[in-house]
């Protein structure tokens, strides 16, 4: 549900998260579709590319235990920096 100061996504913010759900997971590589995971919640050119695991696993998501994340020793930003680096390879 969004608050009533909701802003709609632009066009270059759509195409984004979509290029973004193209891409590999962050964190443990499986392969597209990821879900676009927001860092910051209305940031929509923060965003990473999470499998359903990584995104929301009760064990490994980063929205439950986040156990893959502490052992692979990855963080949102760190997460975030890979994901610009591949965009640009």
């Amino acid at each position: 549900m969004f608050s009533k100061n909701h802003k709609s996504k632009t066009a270059v913010e759509r195409m984004h998260i979509a290029r973004i759900k193209e891409m590999p997971c962050g964190v443990c590589d499986a392969p597209p579709p990821s879900d676009a995971h927001h860092i910051e919640q209305e940031s929509h050119l923060l965003v990473i590319p999470l499998c359903r695991d990584c995104h929301q696993g009760s064990f490994n998501g980063l929205h439950g235990q986040g156990r893959i994340w502490k052992t692979l020793k990855k963080t949102e930003m760190t997460v975030l920096n890979e994901t610009i680096r591949r965009m640009y390879e």
